[in-house]
């Protein structure tokens, strides 16, 4: 039972890891929108906005942009990667560590 417990483990430490990077992806996005800069190289700003557009998306059909351009998809997108990690993503790395002992 501790290689499955283990490997529950290294699944939940890569879900987190993945969301820490969306996360960081969504900053970095919502930072450089304001300071007006965009990436130098076309494919990777490409891959870049495809990244966080597909995150976006879904958000975006349910809550419209506001008046003046207030987009709240990055903030409710933050909230949500942070509320799965914090529950689903710790609920499987506890899972793992009671398979451990």
């Amino acid at each position: 039972m501790h290689f499955l417990g283990d490997m529950i483990i290294l699944l939940g430490q890569l879900a987190r890891l993945t969301i820490q990077v969306l996360e960081l992806l969504i900053i970095l996005q919502v930072v450089l929108s304001w300071l007006r800069i965009s990436l130098p190289l076309n494919a990777i700003t490409r891959r870049f906005y495809a990244v966080t557009d597909f995150i976006y998306r879904p958000i975006r059909s349910v809550v419209p942009t506001l008046f003046g351009g207030l987009d709240f998809s990055p903030l409710i997108a933050l909230i949500v990667l942070y509320l799965i990690d914090r529950w689903l993503v710790m609920a499987i790395i506890d899972f793992g560590y009671r398979l451990t002992r």
